[in-house]
């Protein structure tokens, strides 16, 4: 991760790489003019016999700078007035995709105080969000790499105005928190799915413990003893070191006089789809199946290192969904710990069973005072938004909008989808089926949820369309492979709500 520091923009200071903002029809902003004058006009005459015109996205490099070695990174911003909060993430992108692609080791970006209708500490953090994302890497299994392909860039200074720089500092005060958060998510996906086992997620929970998170872990034997059979029979056909754990995590950063929130991710560790099983091309990406449980993890770890103020419990439901001798059957009947009977119409439909054991159970003893689940649930869900959004079902108009608006500040949007019991699959021997339908079969798992829910006020986020770009690549999703959807929607979700 880079380092940063925050300083009053002065062009005279010495900036090997700077980067600067121009609008429409290439017309520089008052930082990046105050540089070009500095440089005798070499950044204005460059553009203007080139084809940049500002538009949001373009980055027109000018090189030759400061006697020869100096180069500026020109960002088209468009219509930069207008701009929203995301947009600055996503100019952070492009600069720090250029940066990665030139192979530089540090910059300086001119922001200034020119920054639309968003506050300078507000579009600092947004821009230095998208640098992060886009200068992200995931290079542990590659053994012959060049020193030309390392990554490389270690540190970024932000020239802001004078009046703004105790402002800026004071909104990138969490800024390495949230984006190690968001990392840990991100390589827990990206791991490949023999090194990404429940176990390893009991791992990864127990270095949270020494960020002052309390975790409690339930082994196979203490699941079977809640009656959470669901779950292990998701896992009943993985071998003896690959059963299911349920991981409980508790932070309290708001005293104990405060309720907690509760937040579950689906961890499939991976899924074959059992005897339902995946065809070719439809199960290669399924080491992403644990995003749900991903994100939570790096929720944790973010508001831990943030030392928010909230009082969380993220509960992680981890299994492996094998074929074997001993994997559960299509028309099989299971009691789930809630007490309701199950089903099973389809073993590919396995995240909702794993959900709904750990989502009663927590409900059960904790009390939440509300509950939001994160699962790559549905292919429906994907058909519906792509890569564009993640899909919002909720039982609470109030708790909807709120996770609307966290997820519009931070760029991983939702659009909120019919949770109606007349999509729900219709059960022929028990309580509930866990079927899905081709027509509507995103609503059809939320609809199984909710059920499990009860009366706690509950949120289900359909990530499976944005969890990983391998399954709907660029330029719907903007990083390359997991992109650790959940983590800044759920942190700025929690710290306003």
């Amino acid at each position: 991760m880079f380092k940063f520091s925050v300083v009053p923009f002065d062009p005279k200071r010495p900036m090997k790489t700077v980067v600067v903002f121009a609008h429409e029809k290439a017309r520089l902003l008052p930082e990046a003019q105050a540089v070009d004058r500095l440089h005798k006009g070499a950044l204005a005459k460059a553009s203007k016999n080139s084809r940049f015109q500002g538009a949001a996205g373009e980055i027109f490099t000018v090189t030759g700078l400061s006697g020869g070695d100096g180069r500026a990174l020109i960002c088209g911003l468009g219509k930069w007035k207008e701009m929203k909060e995301n947009d600055w993430r996503m100019r952070g992108l492009d600069i720090g995709k250029k940066i990665d692609e030139l192979g530089l080791a540090e910059a300086t970006i001119c922001l200034g105080s020119q920054t639309g209708e968003v506050p300078p500490g507000d579009a600092a953090q947004a821009l230095l969000e998208g640098l992060h994302l886009a200068l992200y890497r995931f290079d542990r299994f590659k053994t012959d790499q060049k020193p030309h392909q390392e990554a490389k860039f270690r540190r970024v200074v932000l020239a802001v105005d004078s009046a703004s720089v105790s402002p800026v500092k004071r909104a990138l005060s969490g800024f390495h928190g949230l984006m190690a958060g968001s990392d840990l998510t991100r390589e827990l996906v990206n791991l490949p799915p023999n090194i990404a086992l429940p176990q390893y997620m009991v791992g990864e929970a127990a270095k949270l413990a020494g960020l002052g998170i309390r975790v409690d872990v339930l082994d196979e034997k203490r699941l079977k003893k809640l009656g959470m059979n669901l779950i292990l029979a998701v896992g009943a056909g993985a071998t003896k070191t690959q059963q299911p754990r349920l991981i409980v995590m508790k932070y309290q950063g708001a005293g104990k006089n405060k309720p907690f929130r509760a937040i579950v991710g689906k961890g499939v560790m991976f899924d074959t789809g059992g005897y339902n099983l995946k065809p070719t091309g439809s199960m290669e990406t399924m080491k992403c199946d644990m995003a749900g449980a991903g994100a939570v993890m790096g929720l944790m770890k973010a508001l831990a290192l943030r030392k928010s103020r909230v009082n969380v419990i993220g509960v992680c439901g981890c299994a492996v969904n094998m074929v074997s001798d001993k994997a559960y059957l299509p028309s099989a009947i299971l009691k789930s710990y809630k007490g309701l009977t199950v089903e099973i119409g389809n073993t590919d439909a396995e995240g909702r069973l794993v959900l709904a054991d750990a989502i009663a159970y927590v409900i059960q003893k904790e009390k939440p005072k509300e509950l939001i689940d994160l699962a790559t649930l549905t292919g429906a869900c994907m058909v519906a938004l792509g890569g564009q959004y993640a899909g919002l079902f909720s039982t609470d108009d109030g708790l909807a909008e709120a996770l609307l608006a966290s997820g519009k500040r931070t760029g991983e949007r939702l659009w909120r989808m019919p949770v109606d019991d007349a999509y729900a699959a219709k059960p022929l021997l028990a309580d509930v089926n866990n079927d899905g339908k081709r027509f509507g079969g995103a609503s059809t798992g939320a609809v199984f949820l909710k059920k499990f829910a009860g009366k706690t006020p509950w949120a289900h986020l359909d990530i499976a369309g944005v969890a990983l770009s391998e399954k709907i690549p660029e330029p719907f999703l903007p990083v390359k492979g997991a992109t650790g959807f959940g983590v800044r929607l759920l942190v700025d979700y929690l710290e306003n709500r």
